[in-house]
C-alpha cells in the first residue's frame, strides 16, 4: 500500500532552514540520547539534511527528493518515514508549499534537546532507559552530570556591570542622534536573530485522555479551573500515556500531590505516577507495545462490523500488543522476553501495532502458544518490506503464507516408501487456527472431494473451543476497560 505517494513524491522540492548550529555538544547529545530512540537511519537523515546547509548560512538552495534518496541510498517510503520521527521527536519541523504540479518542502533544522531537558523530560527519559535498560542508562547518564558548586567553600566575587561600564554622556543621547539609533537597532520584521531553540514539546496528536472525567471526580474543594493550568494539563496527558494511567486513577494521584487546594507539585505528581506504575506492573519500565492502532490506518472506523472477520479486524485495530499477549494468558504478566519482541516489532521493523497483533496471533495460535523470535523476525522483516500498514492487508497475507505452508504440507503427506520397502507415513503438524484463517481453508476444501470431516474431530472442536474462549475473554476485557 503505497500510500506516501499521497504525501511526497520524487520531483517534489525541499529546502533546509536552521536557526542555530550544532556544537559538539548537541552531536554527542544526538548519538548517544537520541539515536537509540529513532535509529541510526534517522539520524543519517538529520545529520545529511544539516550537511546540506554551509558554515554561517541558514537556508540551503532547492533540491528534489529524488537526490536525497541517492545521497542516502534509501527508497521514498522509507525516507518519508524516518523523517517523520525526526518531527516526532522535536528535531524538525516542516512545512509545505503547494505548486502547480509539485510541492515545496520547507525543512526547519531544530537542535536537540539540552541533557538537562532530556534527563527530566516525562517521556523521553522513561523510553531511553527502557533501551539501554538500567547499567548503561546510568552510564550515559553520568557523562553528563557535573559537580554542584559547594557555595559553602567559595564567596561569589563577580563584578556587577555597572561596577566596570560607566552610564551614557549626555551628547551620546543628543536629541538628533535619537532616530539614528531607533533605526540602527530596528529588526526587519521579515527575519529573525540566530538563537538557540527553545527545548521542544512532544506532541501528542490524538491522544484521548478524558479531563471531563477526571475533573468529576475531584474532591468539591478543589478549584479545578485554577489547578489545572495548560502546562499541568500537558504533564497530565504524558504522565498518562507512558504510565497508562487512567483519568479515574489520575485523580486520585493529583489529590495525592496537591500542596494546597489549588497548587500541585508537578515533581511529586510524578513520583506518585511511577510509584503506582510500580505497583501494577511491576519494576520494568514501560513500553511502546501500548499503542494501538492509527486512526487513519484503519478499516473499521464508524463502521459495524457483520463478519467474524470484520469483528476480528476492530479488535486488532483497538487492542494494543501488550493487552492481546495478557488477553491470551488470561490476564498473567507478559515475560519481558515477550515485551522485547513486541517492542522490537514496533522500533525495529516499524509495524504498526494492529499489524503486530496478526502476527502475534497467527503465530501463538499455529505455534501451539509460543512466541519463536526466529520466526517472528522472519515474518516481520517480510512484512516490513512489503509495507503492510492495515490489519486487513496483514490478514491477507497471512492467509496467503498459510496457503502455502498447507500447500506443503500436503507434499510431506505424500507416503513414501523406507529401504525395507514399506510404507512410512510422514507427521503432519495440526494447526490451531483463528476463524478468520479457518474461513478460507474451510472455502478451499468444500471445493475437494469429501474427506473426514475436521469438524467431527474431538480433538479440533476442543481447540476451536478455545480460541473462542479466548477471544470472548479479550471482549470482556475491552468492555470492562471502556466501562471504567
Amino acid at each position: 500500500m503505497e500510500w506516501h505517494w499521497k504525501e511526497l513524491l520524487p520531483v517534489d522540492r525541499y529546502m533546509i532552514r536552521a536557526t542555530d548550529q550544532l556544537t559538539i555538544q548537541d552531536q554527542r547529545v544526538l548519538i548517544l540520547l537520541y539515536q537509540p530512540l529513532i535509529g541510526a537511519i534517522a539520524y543519517s537523515l538529520y545529520m545529511t539534511l544539516w550537511s546540506e546547509l554551509e558554515d554561517d548560512v541558514y537556508w540551503s538552495e532547492e533540491a528534489t527528493h529524488r537526490q536525497l534518496m541517492i545521497s542516502m541510498d534509501l527508497p521514498l517510503h522509507q525516507l518519508f518515514q524516518e523523517r517523520k520521527k525526526l518531527e516526532a521527536i522535536g528535531l524538525l519541523k516542516t512545512y509545505k508549499k503547494r505548486n502547480a504540479e509539485t510541492s515545496t518542502y520547507l525543512y526547519d533544522l531544530q537542535p536537540p534537546m539540552s541533557p538537562q531537558a532530556f534527563f527530566t523530560n516525562d517521556v523521553l527519559s522513561v523510553y531511553l532507559y527502557n533501551r539501554l535498560g538500567k547499567t548503561k542508562y546510568r552510564q550515559i547518564r553520568e557523562r553528563f552530570l557535573i559537580d554542584k558548586l559547594n557555595h559553602d567553600e567559595f564567596e561569589e566575587v563577580t563584578y556587577a556591570f555597572d561596577e566596570v561600564f560607566t552610564s551614557l554622556s549626555h551628547s551620546e543621547i543628543a536629541t538628533h542622534h535619537q532616530t539614528e539609533v531607533l533605526e540602527a537597532l530596528e529588526i526587519d520584521n521579515n527575519k529573525d536573530i540566530i538563537q538557540r531553540g527553545q527545548n521542544f514539546e512532544i506532541v501528542f496528536a490524538d491522544h484521548n485522555f478524558d479531563f471531563q472525567l477526571m475533573e468529576a471526580d475531584l474532591a468539591t474543594f478543589i478549584n479545578a479551573e485554577k489547578l489545572l493550568t495548560v502546562e499541568l494539563r500537558k504533564v497530565i496527558v504524558r504522565l498518562a500515556f507512558v504510565y497508562r494511567i487512567q483519568p479515574l486513577e489520575m485523580s486520585r494521584l493529583i489529590q495525592q500531590a496537591l500542596l494546597h487546594d489549588d497548587q500541585l507539585n508537578i515533581d511529586e505528581l510524578r513520583k506518585r505516577a511511577q510509584e503506582w506504575y510500580k505497583i501494577e506492573y511491576g519494576n520494568e519500565p514501560p513500553t511502546l507495545g501500548l499503542k494501538t492502532h492509527p486512526v487513519k490506518h484503519r478499516e473499521m472506523v464508524g463502521k459495524e462490523p457483520q463478519t467474524e472477520e470484520e469483528k476480528m479486524i476492530v479488535l486488532y485495530e483497538t487492542t494494543s500488543p501488550l493487552d492481546l499477549l495478557e488477553s491470551r494468558s488470561d490476564g498473567a504478566k507478559v515475560p519481558l522476553a515477550d515485551v522485547k519482541i513486541i517492542e522490537s516489532l514496533i522500533l525495529d521493523y516499524q509495524l504498526m501495532p494492529g499489524v503486530v497483533n496478526v502476527l502475534l496471533d497467527s503465530v501463538l495460535i499455529r505455534n501451539d502458544m509460543k512466541l519463536t523470535k526466529s520466526l517472528i523476525d522472519k515474518i516481520a522483516g517480510h512484512w516490513s518490506r512489503k509495507n503492510i500498514k492495515t490489519v486487513k492487508e496483514a490478514m491477507e497475507l497471512a492467509k496467503l503464507e498459510y496457503q502455502k505452508n498447507t500447500a506443503y504440507q500436503q507434499v510431506k503427506k505424500e507416503v513414501k516408501p523406507n529401504e525395507k520397502g514399506r510404507a512410512k507415513k510422514s507427521y503432519v503438524r495440526k494447526d490451531k487456527l483463528p476463524k478468520w484463517l479457518l474461513k478460507e481453508q474451510d472455502e478451499k476444501s468444500s471445493e475437494e472431494k469429501p474427506v473426514k470431516s475436521q469438524s467431527q474431530d474431538p480433538k479440533f472442536t476442543l481447540e476451536k473451543e478455545k480460541f473462542e474462549k479466548m477471544m470472548e475473554q479479550l471482549r470482556q476485557k475491552k468492555a470492562q476497560k471502556e466501562e471504567d
